[in-house]
């Protein structure tokens, strides 16, 4: 590809995304499970027909919906990823990267000046919605994740885990509902475990899983309790000495010759790549005061630290891609 049409494609990036972001916004997805014509989406979604027209053009120029005789339709196979209550929906992750998507307008002058554009905990934490929209959208991002790593790590062979930060408690509940003999606890504040409590529900898992509020970074998590702990999407949010710390505190919580896992950004060496991981260092500088996805050898050091041996590193194809695994010395 000649330089131009490297940079042209870049350029407009943006666009389809604006797209798919205004269409899930619209639940105009969710309309066309049956075919129907711009006419009919429109006045049931009190739309502009014109306008609803051509977003659905563009969707089926992307190749996420189809056109036959002026009647739009989304695939059979699309249904579970992009309609609500779909069994893969990823609704809410759309609606996140809505949210983000004004924070990277700001990129110049946070260039400029190196200060924070919004704080992503500050933005969560004051707005309940916002915060289970969050929760909810890591529940869908995370779903193929836990299967992927429970393909390269035996999870069944441990009886206890704590999912430490663990959200909606997706790898808790994926990982439970896999292997029946494990008991998983998930960690987090009190307004995020009020989501998890409804997935628990929702996974009928409640003789499984259960809930310990706290916060990570003051409070205990115990020690040597736990024959598996994992720590996902964490690691990233923080620095480097509340990383080296977060890693120290979830060791000490796991059994000697138990494991621990660490799923999270990270860039490689150079730090100019995956490209992924990379724009997810610029991205999360915009909206944390420490965040960034820490080179895989750092995290290495830090587990190293807190005793961790025979470590292996390996990447999946999900988002993040980044999985860091080893035991603790007996």
């Amino acid at each position: 590809m000649e330089m131009d049409e490297v940079i042209g494609k870049i350029l407009h990036g943006y666009r389809p995304a604006c797209v798919v972001m205004t269409a899930n916004e619209l639940k105009l997805f969710d309309q066309i499970k049956q075919p129907a014509t711009a006419k009919q989406i429109a006045e049931t979604l009190n739309l502009h027909r014109e306008a609803t027209e051509r977003l659905l053009n563009s969707l089926v120029a992307m190749e996420i919906i189809t056109k036959k005789n002026q009647t739009y339709h989304l695939p059979e196979s699309a249904h579970d990823y992009l309609t609500s209550g779909g069994s893969r929906s990823l609704q809410q992750w759309i609606q996140l990267a809505a949210e983000f998507y004004p924070v990277w307008g700001q990129l110049s002058p946070f260039i400029k000046s190196g200060v924070l554009i919004k704080s992503v905990m500050e933005m969560l934490g004051s707005d309940p919605h916002k915060m289970k929209t969050f929760t909810n959208a890591m529940h869908d991002k995370a779903r193929k994740a836990t299967w992927l790593i429970a393909r390269e790590i035996p999870i069944g062979e441990a009886k206890t885990m704590l999912d430490v930060g663990g959200g909606p408690g997706t790898y808790a509940l994926e990982w439970c509902k896999l292997h029946r003999h494990l008991k998983a606890t998930v960690f987090d504040i009190a307004s995020v475990l009020s989501v998890a409590k409804n997935y628990i529900e929702a996974y009928g898992l409640q003789g499984q899983v259960d809930t310990r509020p706290g916060d990570f970074h003051t409070d205990d998590l115990g020690d040597s309790r736990y024959d598996l702990v994992l720590m996902a999407n964490i690691l990233h949010m923080y620095d480097a000495e509340m990383g080296r710390a977060l890693v120290s505190k979830a060791a000490k919580a796991v059994k000697p010759g138990g494991r621990i896992i660490v799923h999270g950004f990270c860039t490689d060496e150079n730090q100019t790549s995956p490209f992924e991981d990379t724009l997810f260092n610029l991205n999360i500088a915009m909206l944390s005061e420490g965040g960034r996805a820490h080179p895989i050898k750092e995290k290495i050091n830090w587990l190293e630290g807190a005793g961790i041996s025979d470590i292996r590193h390996f990447r999946i194809e999900a988002v993040p891609t980044g999985v860091i695994t080893g035991r603790r010395h007996h």
